[in-house]
């Protein structure tokens, strides 16, 4: 019995320098990288592929998506205790864009990802001024992400970020964004003439996410503003199915968690299909990569836009 309780007493110990070897060996390799928190998904994706096995990636908990999403105070914290921070816009993060790194005695290098990039303004503001104590970037859609060819400029910034802060690994972040470049490239390359040769030019959105996405490929989007709540109201309806009839609308693209009441609302008072095309903001909790996750929204909308 004595016997039995000493060898319980030595596996249990030997467990734990085990576990403990382990914690170190993990706490080891982390330290021998950069430790790097991103805001979303998108960002998230493009600073893996960019940092390859270089470094600690990660995400705060916008899982789910971005729009209205407000960061807590153990998310602040990873952000302020990470070497980089790296966020997609100010526009569509205004939280980030208020961090104050200095206040809180952190020395994380903060990156907005699409600074500098020539951003198009949303559709319907194109004419409006901006009034005094206006921020005129309010008025710019920061939806690059969906557009392959802004995506390879997003890594370069990225690794431009990542050889400052780490240049004995310049080369690999300069060549892991060329690479992620020339396949965004490739992407458009094969997806141009398929767009070219369908039927439809003109698509119908819940979300209006697509617009980079649109122009790359000659298309043109065209949104249902206010399509948000659980339940329609019937004039609501009326007003969506004018819409539809307007534009001979067969098909409209909501996105993944629409409600069931609302799609079956707008499928019963329209007669249109609804598909979802997925504007990739939330993650979407697989093992592709970002390229060939948007690969799945071209192919999407190009087989609908076919029919």
């Amino acid at each position: 019995m004595k016997q039995g309780i000493c060898r319980l007493i030595v596996a249990g110990f030997s467990l734990l320098l085990l576990a403990a070897c382990q914690t170190i060996e993990q706490k080891e390799e982390l330290d021998s990288g950069l430790r790097i928190v991103t805001s979303f998904y998108p960002v998230y994706s493009m600073v893996k592929e960019v940092s390859g096995n270089l470094n600690d990636v990660r995400m705060i908990r916008s899982g789910t998506g971005i729009h209205s999403f407000e960061p807590s105070a153990s998310d602040i914290r990873a952000i302020y205790d990470a070497d980089a921070f790296i966020y997609h816009s100010h526009i569509l993060e205004s939280w980030a864009g208020r961090l104050d790194p200095n206040l809180e005695g952190s020395t994380v290098r903060v990156l907005e990802a699409t600074e500098g990039m020539a951003l198009s303004r949303v559709a319907g503001l194109e004419e409006v001024e901006v009034a005094e104590g206006m921020d005129e970037s309010n008025l710019y859609d920061p939806h690059t992400w969906l557009d392959p060819s802004l995506v390879g400029e997003e890594a370069e910034k990225i690794a431009e970020l990542l050889a400052q802060l780490d240049p004995s690994n310049e080369e690999s972040y300069r060549r892991n964004a060329a690479d992620l470049k020339a396949r965004a490239e490739s992407l458009v390359a094969r997806y141009q003439p398929l767009f070219a040769q369908a039927k439809t030019k003109t698509f119908v959105t819940q979300h209006t996410a697509f617009s980079y996405l649109a122009r790359r490929f000659g298309l043109t989007q065209l949104g249902i503003a206010g399509v948000s709540e659980e339940e329609p109201s019937p004039r609501r309806l009326a007003e969506i199915k004018d819409f539809v009839d307007r534009y001979q609308v067969k098909t409209i693209f909501t996105e993944r968690g629409v409600s069931e009441k609302l799609a079956q609302s707008l499928a019963s008072s329209t007669g249109v299909r609804l598909q979802v095309l997925d504007p990739l903001e939330a993650d979407p909790a697989n093992n592709l990569t970002y390229l060939e996750n948007l690969e799945g929204v071209l192919e999407t909308l190009v087989k609908e836009l076919s029919k």
